[in-house]
């Protein structure tokens, strides 16, 4: 089957680097226009410059913001849609993540991680559900296997994904008969620079291999093809769905 997203405008947030970029590039080949977000305009305009070569046809855009100034992403969000057009698709990716003992962790690091996963997510699903107009579109969040199955010193990162599951399944409910699809993807243990450390200590790297049934990890390009699928026309009569991909891990624990 092939999928097009032909005469479609996707932001995806995080899009410089691992997943988020992944992400982007599969929709282009999806012939979606797109978006590109991150906090640094160095990396978003070598980004861009690099999937224009690849994408001639395609309009790619750029649009610094760092999530964790929840304040001014309303005005910024204005912004993006008078400079590019109406956005109908939204990739909900970019996050943080703090490591800590939950006793003693501070309030304000397990706040901050907050902010930048639940509280930006929520304020850019309601922007682009008023700019849709009563519209069709597709919302599709990150989540995470941690917000299923917990981990050591990571309260702080599943409580926000734990939340955005539950914020997914409650903006699909709210807003179906809108013609607002939202849904989750759940990535396991996906190897990217940003786990490239974890990848490379054998003792971690052996015992996701030993825990996941398909004894491997994942790569960005699983995730792409998932989020490509739950943007297209496919995918209209989904809504409201984590969908781990995880090779099997949450199916075996």
């Amino acid at each position: 089957m092939i999928i097009s997203l032909e005469n479609s405008t996707a932001l995806v947030t995080g899009s410089s680097k691992g997943i988020g970029l992944a992400i982007a590039t599969k929709l282009l080949e999806a012939n979606a226009d797109l978006i590109l977000n991150s906090r640094h305009s160095d990396d978003l305009a070598l980004v861009r410059n690099i999937l224009e070569a690849r994408f001639p046809e395609r309009k790619i855009g750029i649009s610094a913001y760092d999530f964790s100034e929840t304040s001014g992403i309303p005005e910024w969000y204005d912004q993006i849609c008078d400079k590019h057009g109406p956005i109908n698709i939204l990739i909900n990716n970019a996050g943080t993540i703090h490591r800590e003992a939950a006793s003693d962790i501070k309030l304000e690091d397990f706040r901050k991680v907050l902010t930048t996963n639940l509280d930006a997510v929520f304020i850019l699903c309601q922007q682009f559900y008023h700019h849709l107009s009563s519209k069709p579109g597709k919302i599709i969040n990150i989540s995470s296997l941690i917000s299923n199955l917990a981990r050591e010193k990571n309260v702080a990162y599943a409580s926000s994904k734990g939340a955005i599951n539950q914020l997914t399944r409650t903006l699909a409910l709210e807003w179906a008969k809108k013609g607002i699809n939202v849904n989750a993807i759940a990535p396991g243990f996906i190897h990217t620079d940003l786990t490239d450390e974890l990848f490379n200590d054998e003792n971690f790297n052996n015992w996701v291999k030993e825990k996941c049934p398909m004894s491997r990890w994942g790569e960005p390009e699983d995730i792409s093809s998932t989020a490509v699928f739950l943007a297209s026309s496919v995918a209209d009569y989904i809504t409201g769905q984590i969908i781990y991909v995880d090779g099997g891990w949450t199916a075996s624990a």
